[in-house]
């Protein structure tokens, strides 16, 4: 896989001169999103290089998915979704209490981190999957006319019947719910990296011990039949304690790490023994450096800097 652009094109598509861009695609995933972030955080890290074409998503994988296109920071996301977790813990029916709002939540935290021209960014890059309720269809949207509309759609996408509440948001005049019933992992072409929290087939997911051989497909969403799976299935609706969400996230940073590993994409492989350094908190430091007498860290991160300019 490669990532190499002619810098004579201004497309990104594909061309005479360029090599198709990669995509990447994050799946829906309830409380579990925590494990997008420990992705996010590693591909920061270790491929900063990475220019990704389009970014998709559903449900929660969406607003990962936004967070990536506007460069929402690490820290930001980590006690956003600790937050909302804890809030939803501290309660007793949980995330089902009366009193426990997600979509107020959800609101409130995108109301305060999209900047002003967010739907400017998203416009052509972020793609959100939706269900529309009339029939059951997959819809994606890829343009936004302004900030509060692609609020709006991001909240459509992440409405679970009864869950969220009882009647589903409208988006353009038209009823959407999560679009984790027809497309959980909108995949856009052959180059779109897929990621999620479940042992499956993804590109990027959990390697669990039990080798089972049968997997089940979810709205084009691969999962494994495992007692793993079945535990993280439930932690959906079911925010799991702290601890866990931080093993989530650790565990979401060593699978892509893995898998920059795998595909040739890491910046350097002198770092990986480092890897369990990686400690989530709630305020997760950008820019720590693995090691800072590495040379070869170093100049990618040069090169990174200079192609941002």
């Amino acid at each position: 896989m490669s990532t190499s652009k002619d810098v004579t094109c201004n497309e990104c598509g594909g061309c005479e001169h360029c090599e198709p861009r990669i995509n990447i695609s994050f799946a829906g995933c309830g409380f579990l999103g925590i494990y997008h972030v420990g992705v996010v955080c590693c591909i920061r890290q270790y491929a900063p290089q990475l220019m990704f074409a389009k970014v998709s998503g559903a449900s929660f994988g969406a607003i990962a998915a936004a967070s990536v296109v506007i460069g929402i920071s690490l820290g930001d996301m980590t006690s956003d979704v600790l937050r909302v977790c804890a809030e939803a813990r501290k309660r007793s029916l949980g995330a089902f209490s009366p009193s426990f709002n997600i979509n107020r939540l959800l609101l409130e935290n995108l109301e305060k981190f999209l900047p002003d021209d967010a739907h400017i960014r998203c416009s052509g890059k972020l793609h959100v999957s939706l269900t529309r309720v009339h029939d059951g269809k997959n819809v994606v949207i890829s343009n936004f006319d302004s900030r509060e509309e692609l609020i709006q759609c991001l909240l459509a996408s992440a409405f679970i019947p009864f869950f969220s509440g009882l009647i589903p948001p409208k988006f353009r005049g038209v009823r959407y719910m999560d679009g984790g019933y027809s497309d959980n992992l909108p995949t856009l072409d052959e180059n779109t990296i897929t990621v999620s929290p479940f042992c499956g087939e993804s590109d990027i997911c959990p390697r669990d011990d039990s080798s089972q051989l049968f997997h089940i497909n979810i709205a084009n969403t691969s999962i494994e039949l495992s007692k793993h799976n079945i535990y993280r299935i439930v932690r959906i609706l079911f925010p799991p304690k702290p601890e866990v969400l931080s093993n989530m996230c650790k565990q979401g940073f060593d699978d892509a790490l893995r898998f920059l590993h795998r595909n040739n994409l890491i910046n350097c492989t002198r770092c990986l023994a480092v890897q369990s350094t990686f400690v989530v908190s709630e305020t997760i430091d950008e820019h720590l450096e693995f090691d800072p007498q590495c040379k070869e860290c170093k100049l990618h991160r040069q090169v990174s800097d200079y192609a941002k300019i």
